[in-house]
C-alpha cells in the first residue's frame, strides 16, 4: 500500500470509530423510543379493540402538531451547540442550550394552557363525533393529560440531543431507553391491570418522561461536562436561528399533522372504524420499521455538523456513506420481516376476523416505501446539519404532505386497498422531486482545507510544518499567522506525542487547517490517545526542563490564539485553535 494510502486508511479510522461509538446508544435510543410509541397502541388496542385503535390514530395529527415545537427545538439547539463547540466556541455553545431551554419551558407552558382551553374546538377539527359519544370522551381524556405533561415532554427531548452532544452519548441513552421502558411498563399495568384506558396509556407516557429527565440530569454533575445552564437574557437572533434550524425538519410535522386529518377523513368515509384501525396498526409498523433510519440520522447529523464546521469533506462523506450503506441493508431485512409476519402483526394489536387479512395487506404494501422513506430521513438529517434547511423544508413536505396528500385523494377513489399504495407513491414521488434539486445545490464543505495525519511513531514534524507552511502562504496568510500556525502546530503535536502517547503503535494525530470567511486561520487537531488537555499543561517549578519548556510552548500558544478550545468527543482528544 503506498504512503498515501495508508495515510487515508487512517484517516477514516478516526471517523469509522466515531460512528461506531455513537450508532449502537442511538440505535437502542430510536428502538426505546419505537417500543415506547408502539406500547399505547398495543396495550389500547388489547384492552378495547378496534375502538381504541381508532382513538389512537384520531389524536395522532395532535402528537404530529404537538412535535413542531418539542423537536424542532431539540434539533435546533443540538445542531448549533455541536456546531458551535466544532469552532471551539465554548461559551457561545453555553448561552445558545441556556437560550433554548428557557424558550421550551415558557413554550411548553403556553401551548399546555392554549390546548386545555381550546380542547372541545381541538376534538372538533380531530372529528371525534358529538361531545356524548365515545370516541369524543377517549380523546378528551388523552389530550387533557398530554396538554398537562407538555412541558415534561419539551425538557425530555432537548436535554436528550444536548446531552448527547456534549460527549455523553451513553448516558442519553440510558435515559431516552429507560423513560420508554417505564413508559411501556407503565402502560401495561395501568391500561391492562388497572383498565384505566386511554388516560393510563398517556399518564404512562408523561411518567416515562419524568424518569428520563431524571437520568439526563446525571450529566450535570460530571465535572468534564461542558453543557450547563446560565439565566442569559433573551436573544431573538439566537432564538430564531436556531428554530430556523430545528424546524425545517419539525415543520414536516405541520404537513403530517393534515395529511393525517385528511388520511382519517377518508379512511372513516370509504372504510369506517375498522380502516382507521388497520391504518393505526400500519404507523406502528412504521415506528420500528423507520427507527433504524431515526438512529443513522440521529449519529450522522452531530457527526456531520462537527466535521461541516471543521471543513472536514472526506469524513462527512465517510459518515454518510456508512449510514446509506447501513440504511439500505438494515431497513430492506426489517421491513421484510414485517412483510412475513404481517398477520401476526395485525393480531397481536387486537385486530380479528377479516381485519386481520385486510391490516396485513396494507402492512405489506408499506413495507415497500421502508427503504425510499429512510434514504430521504438520512438525508434530511446531513442536511440539516450543514446547513441545507431549505433542502430538509423541502424533503420533509413532499414526504409528509404534498405527494402522500395528492396519493391519498386520487387513491382514495378507486377504493380501500388502493389507497394502501400511499405510502409507496408519496416516497417515491418524493425522491423524484428531491435528488435532482440537492444535485444543483452547491457543496457547502469549504475546499481551503489541509490534511495531515501524523503517525505517533515519527518524533520528525519537519514534513508537517513544512506543508502547513506552504498551505498558509498558498492561502494568502500574513506572515504573523503563518509563524503562529507553525508554533501551534509545533508545540501542541510535540506535547501530546511525549505526554499522552504510549508508543504502542496505532496513534496517530489528524490535522486540519482552514481558513474561515473572516479571515481566521482554524486548526483543529484531533488524537486517538489517553485523555490529554494540552492547554492544562501549567509552568512551575514541579517539572523537570524539559516538561517546563514544553508548557512554556504550550503558554505561548495560548497568548498568541485569538480563541483555544479542548473536549474529549466520541472517544477522541478534540482541541480547535483560532490564530
Amino acid at each position: 500500500m503506498s504512503e498515501h494510502g495508508a495515510s487515508v486508511l487512517k484517516n477514516k479510522s478516526f471517523t469509522d470509530r466515531m460512528f461506531r461509538r455513537l450508532f449502537w446508544p442511538t440505535l437502542f435510543s430510536a428502538l426505546g423510543l419505537a417500543l415506547g410509541d408502539i406500547a399505547d397502541a398495543l396495550f389500547v388496542g388489547i384492552r378495547i379493540g378496534k375502538t381504541g385503535l381508532a382513538i389512537m390514530s384520531l389524536v395522532a395529527p395532535v402528537y404530529m402538531l404537538y412535535n413542531v415545537l418539542d423537536i424542532g427545538i431539540a434539533v435546533g439547539t443540538s445542531v448549533h451547540y455541536t456546531r458551535t463547540l466544532g469552532k471551539g466556541k465554548a461559551k457561545k455553545a453555553i448561552e445558545i442550550y441556556s437560550q433554548m431551554l428557557m424558550f421550551a419551558v415558557a413554550v411548553s407552558v403556553l401551548i399546555g394552557a392554549l390546548g386545555l382551553i381550546l380542547m372541545p374546538y381541538i376534538l372538533r377539527l380531530l372529528g371525534a363525533g358529538s361531545p356524548e359519544g365515545e370516541l369524543w370522551k377517549y380523546a378528551k381524556d388523552y389530550l387533557q393529560i398530554m396538554f398537562l405533561g407538555a412541558p415534561l415532554t419539551f425538557m425530555y427531548f432537548l436535554l436528550y440531543y444536548c446531552v448527547r452532544c456534549d460527549d455523553n452519548e451513553k448516558l442519553a441513552s440510558i435515559g431516552y431507553v429507560t423513560g420508554y421502558l417505564t413508559d411501556v411498563a407503565a402502560s401495561a399495568l395501568l391500561v391492562l391491570v388497572f383498565k384505566m384506558d386511554v388516560r393510563g396509556a398517556i399518564i404512562a407516557t408523561v411518567l416515562g418522561k419524568a424518569v428520563g429527565i431524571a437520568i439526563f440530569s446525571l450529566h450535570f454533575t460530571r465535572k468534564w461536562a461542558i453543557l450547563r445552564f446560565k439565566f442569559v437574557k433573551p436573544n431573538i437572533k439566537i432564538i430564531f436561528s436556531v428554530l430556523k434550524t430545528g424546524m425545517s425538519s419539525s415543520f414536516g410535522y405541520i404537513g403530517q399533522f393534515a395529511a393525517l386529518l385528511i388520511a382519517n377523513n377518508i379512511l372513516l368515509r370509504i372504510g369506517g372504524d375498522g380502516a382507521l384501525a388497520q391504518f393505526n396498526v400500519v404507523q406502528n409498523v412504521s415506528y420500528f420499521a423507520l427507527a433504524i433510519y431515526s438512529a443513522l440520522g440521529d449519529t450522522a447529523q452531530p457527526l456531520c455538523g462537527t466535521f461541516f464546521a471543521e471543513h472536514n469533506k472526506d469524513a462527512v462523506k465517510r459518515v454518510m456513506f456508512f449510514t446509506v450503506i447501513i440504511g439500505v441493508l438494515a431497513g430492506g431485512a426489517v421491513s421484510g420481516l414485517f412483510a412475513v409476519f404481517a398477520p401476526y402483526v395485525c393480531s397481536m394489536f387486537g385486530l380479528t376476523g377479516a381485519a386481520v387479512k385486510a391490516g396485513a395487506f396494507a402492512v405489506r404494501l408499506f413495507c415497500l416505501s421502508v427503504v425510499p422513506a429512510g434514504l430521504s430521513i438520512v438525508w434530511s438529517y446531513y442536511y440539516q446539519a450543514v446547513g441545507g434547511e431549505k433542502i430538509v423544508f423541502l424533503i420533509n413536505q413532499m414526504r409528509n404532505f404534498v405527494c402522500f396528500t395528492a396519493f391519498a385523494l386520487i387513491l382514495s377513489f378507486f377504493g380501500l386497498k388502493w389507497f394502501w399504495f400511499v405510502f409507496l407513491g408519496a416516497e417515491l414521488g418524493a425522491l423524484a422531486v428531491w435528488i435532482p434539486v440537492c444535485r444543483l445545490r452547491k457543496q457547502p464543505v469549504s475546499d481551503v482545507v489541509f490534511s495531515y495525519l501524523l503517525d505517533a511513531n515519527s518524533t520528525d514534524i519537519s514534513d508537517l510544518l513544512g506543508k502547513t507552511e506552504a498551505f498558509c502562504e498558498e492561502n494568502g496568510a500574513t506572515p504573523k499567522q503563518i509563524y503562529y500556525v507553525s508554533l501551534c502546530v509545533e508545540e501542541v503535536c510535540q506535547a501530546i506525542i511525549a505526554n499522552a502517547f504510549r508508543k504502542e503503535g496505532n496513534e496517530y494525530i489528524q490535522l486540519t487547517v482552514c481558513f474561515e470567511k473572516e479571515g481566521s486561520v482554524v486548526l483543529h487537531i484531533r488524537d486517538n490517545a489517553v485523555d490529554f488537555n494540552p492547554f492544562a499543561m501549567k509552568t512551575g517549578r514541579d517539572y523537570d526542563d524539559d516538561e517546563n519548556l514544553a508548557s512554556l510552548g504550550i503558554q505561548m500558544v495560548k497568548a498568541k490564539s485569538k480563541q483555544f478550545f479542548y473536549r474529549r468527543y466520541a472517544g477522541f482528544n478534540t482541541l480547535t485553535v483560532e490564530v
